[in-house]
């Protein structure tokens, strides 16, 4: 699903969900977005990869809440 040749931004997040689910993994983002900039784009749906290696694509509209985790992956590196 996702392509690994593509520069992206990975955030570790716990997501909470309309359905009362909690999910944690990488939020995946265009080189040229963040987090606030990809929830108000045009997209309906973001790029997930769960803890587990499971691969994903998230509604925003099931979105709930965005909870930002220490151990945020390229980003804290750069």
């Amino acid at each position: 699903m996702f392509n690994k040749e593509n520069d992206r931004k990975e955030f570790s997040v716990q997501l909470l969900l309309s359905d009362g689910r909690s999910v944690e993994g990488t939020l995946m983002l265009p080189m040229s977005s963040d987090i606030k900039r990809a929830l108000g784009g045009d997209s309906p749906i973001l790029e997930f990869l769960h803890r587990d290696g499971r691969e994903s694509m998230i509604a925003k509209s099931a979105i709930v809440e965005i909870i930002v985790l220490p151990e945020v992956a390229s980003e804290a590196a750069a």
